[in-house]
């Protein structure tokens, strides 16, 4: 086993959740043997192919896990993951819980750099990917990088073979666990310890790896879950997004823990989503605006039956007013803004009894246990009073424990008092919502003046002819930054600067707000869990302007 070495919570500030009622001291693993017990032969996971009950989901994750001590993998061991939303997936969160290790997922999209730069960062010991994906190989990439992976012990290839001493296949270290079960007897696993390793950014230059123990993250879904039972006891969810991303990796919790059915697709396509939506009976629909832009203007949508989604929970990024207006007219339901990003999990959400105008505006009020306040961003010990714009704040129980092999990033975000300070800028109004401003770094200096992009995009997405818009500065030698705006236009007319500048003049948008360029794009550059990449566009203005002498 690979001596990682990990940061640690005070004990103090251990017995404050507990105290509260926020810790549970509850394992993945033990919340999901407590849902087997209670509920074996029930459905847990539904996949295209088949349906998988407790029962059958714990007899494989059980032996998988045998499996991994048997090659050495164990407590302690950071083990990557790049796969998509498989029922091996499921299995190994389980399974690494229960041996003690530290999953570490990886966007599918990564190839050699990527995965070479989280790899090296990690000083990861285990790696699982698939063998192949539409034909793309995952499984020789990692063949390819391995000698500039000194920690990397193992390579374990799922969906296809192995291919040297180092490798083995998912389904052998499966096979080879059923016998060997004994392995399991007294395992030495807490809720303190970490289990889950994601990151927020980039994997080059500035790597922020974030890390959480059981307790941050399963007390939570433990509590969410008891309410669940109580208020929608039927409900069956269906995530759009990957499950190397918080958003999609969280909601097989809702089944480890709670006992309800999920609906695992292992690619993000309309026709094959709202087919799986309209046999498995989707109650609970979650993705990215993006994903359910997508699914409702699928050209078929109107011949499959969606009637019995009754929830949809949006996530990844901001939603906008007319999304959610769509969604109320085609399911009937208020969907729930929310606040929040790996370092915190949830920070904020609207209800569904908040009012038309707090759902479209605001991104809600702090969910049980958390804490909000704003303060300016120049000097942080300055609560900033009610409606004004500054950093917004996080205080609660789901806290991450830290960014791994980065104390000192670690500590440029939190003080003494358990305040965690996002960087993200926003504004409370006087009933507690808050209401998303943007990114620190995204905001444009225009002469002096502060323009928050986001103002501006919400009025561009009223537009009938825009898909989606996006803005950003770019930069300028007598204002220092002006508005720049890209736009997806899904009619016949191009829409420029002039016909923008009429629009958002009739919505009444100040002057100096106006964009004053604006490019139209077939599509969005998209992160792979479906966020604009607003670094993208911030260079290709800085390029234009450099190159146009703006």
């Amino acid at each position: 086993m690979t001596s990682h070495q990990f940061p640690s919570f005070p004990p103090s500030y251990c017995q404050r959740w507990r105290d509260a009622g926020l810790w549970l001291d509850v394992t993945l693993h033990q919340g999901f043997d407590d849902t087997v017990a209670r509920i074996p032969d029930s459905v847990g996971i539904i996949t295209p192919e088949r349906s998988y009950t407790f029962a059958q989901l714990k007899e494989t994750s059980d032996a998988l896990a045998a499996g991994l001590l048997g090659i050495g993998i164990g407590k302690g061991d950071i083990v990557a993951v790049q796969l998509p939303n498989w029922i091996e997936f499921f299995y190994l969160q389980i399974a690494l819980a229960r041996i003690g290790a530290i999953i570490q997922p990886m966007h599918t999209v990564f190839r050699q750099r990527e995965l070479s730069n989280l790899l090296s960062f990690c000083e990861t010991d285990a790696v699982v990917v698939a063998d192949s994906i539409k034909d793309t190989s995952y499984s020789d990439p990692i063949r390819e990088i391995w000698s500039e992976l000194p920690c990397l012990r193992k390579l374990i290839v799922a969906r296809g073979e192995p291919n040297g001493d180092n490798e083995c296949s998912f389904d052998a270290l499966i096979e080879e666990g059923r016998s060997h079960l004994n392995r399991l007897d007294d395992l030495d696993v807490s809720a303190g310890d970490v289990f889950y390793l994601n990151f927020t950014s980039g994997t080059e230059g500035n790597p922020k790896g974030f890390l959480h123990t059981h307790n941050t993250l399963i007390s939570l879904y433990k509590i969410l879950m008891a309410h669940m039972m109580e208020t929608v006891p039927d409900t069956i969810s269906l995530a759009c997004s990957p499950m190397t991303h918080s958003f999609g990796h969280f909601t097989s919790y809702t089944c480890a823990i709670g006992g309800f059915p999920v609906v695992l697709i292992d690619r993000y396509n309309p026709k094959l989503l709202l087919e799986i939506i309209s046999s498995a009976r989707v109650t609970n629909l979650s993705g990215t605006p993006a994903h359910l832009i997508g699914l409702l203007r699928y050209q078929d949508f109107e011949q499959y039956d969606t009637s019995c989604i009754n929830s949809v929970g949006v996530g990844g990024a901001r939603s906008s007013p007319e999304l959610i207006d769509e969604l109320e007219q085609v399911w009937g339901v208020k969907s729930a803004n929310t606040y929040g990003m790996g370092e915190t999990v949830l920070h904020t959400r609207t209800a569904p009894d908040d009012s038309e105008e707090k759902i479209r505006d605001t991104v809600g009020r702090p969910v049980f246990g958390a804490e909000l306040k704003i303060v300016d961003p120049k000097d942080r010990s300055v609560t900033l009073p009610t409606g004004e714009i500054g950093e917004i704040c996080f205080r609660g129980a789901t806290l991450f424990l830290g960014y791994h092999n980065q104390l000192e990033k670690t500590a440029e975000t939190r003080d003494d008092e358990g305040w965690f300070y996002t960087s993200d800028l926003g504004l409370v109004d006087e009933e507690g919502y808050l209401s998303f401003a943007g990114r620190a770094k995204e905001v444009i200096n225009r002469g002096g003046t502060k323009i928050y992009p986001k103002e501006i995009e919400d009025v561009l997405n009223t537009h009938p002819q825009i898909e989606e818009a996006a803005v950003v500065g770019m930069p300028d030698t007598r204002f220092g930054e002006v508005v720049c705006a890209y736009i997806v236009n899904s009619g016949d007319s191009e829409l420029g600067v002039e016909e923008i500048g009429k629009f958002v003049e009739q919505k009444q948008v100040m002057k100096y707000m106006r964009p004053e360029y604006v490019f139209q794009l077939d599509a969005m550059p998209m992160t792979p869990t479906g966020k604009i990449r607003k670094a993208t566009l911030q260079q290709q203005a800085a390029e234009f302007a450099k190159e146009n002498k703006t």
